[in-house]
């Protein structure tokens, strides 16, 4: 319970700092100042990705690896970033190997190696639990969508990454969760 308050917690921390990056209005230019929140918002992404992969890994005798959560997640996101340059779609498909790769990377007894094992371990789990993380994204997309439409500035920001970090701390929690059981 109490890593599902503090999970939440986190959410509620990192959509609270994306809204209050949106404060200033700044419109996407080559600036000085819009860099500097464009950083600070990834900076931020990172941190709260890392620190809730800590969070839903599964507790363990030994202490979390925020070491290793980081290093997953930055990967993660320059590859994905990377790819999305490419195509959309391969941005997708890299969003969801991402989850299946980094999820794993905070607990204490997991490694990234262990998601893509949890394939062969417990395969209709793991498509079940990728369709899952599928309609995650699209519905985390399809929520900024909508908020970005209907609800604008630093409120609008909110409420988009709260949904946006709820889901993905489910999904995270869940790939976790079965690279877990796959080692067991």
């Amino acid at each position: 319970m109490r890593r599902t308050a503090a999970a939440a917690g986190v959410v509620l921390v990192h959509a609270l700092v994306q809204a209050l990056l949106v404060l200033p209005g700044l419109t996407p230019a080559i600036g000085v100042e819009f860099v500097a929140l464009a950083a600070a918002s990834a900076v931020a992404l990172v941190a709260f990705w890392a620190t809730t992969l800590v969070l839903v890994g599964t507790p363990g005798a030994r202490r979390p690896r925020i070491v290793r959560a980081l290093a997953a997640v930055i990967v993660a996101l320059v590859v994905v970033g990377a790819l999305t340059v490419l195509s959309p779609l391969a941005g997708a498909v890299g969003l969801l190997v991402a989850f299946v790769v980094a999820s794993p990377a905070g607990g204490a007894d997991a490694g990234a190696l262990d998601g893509p094992r949890s394939f062969r371990r417990h395969p209709f789990r793991a498509a079940l639990l990728l369709v899952a993380t599928a309609l995650t994204i699209v519905v985390a997309v399809v929520a900024a969508l909508v908020l970005g439409l209907f609800v604008a500035g630093a409120f609008g920001a909110f409420l988009t990454w709260v949904v946006a970090g709820a889901l993905v701390a489910l999904a995270a929690r869940g790939w976790a969760r079965l690279a877990v059981r796959t080692r067991g």
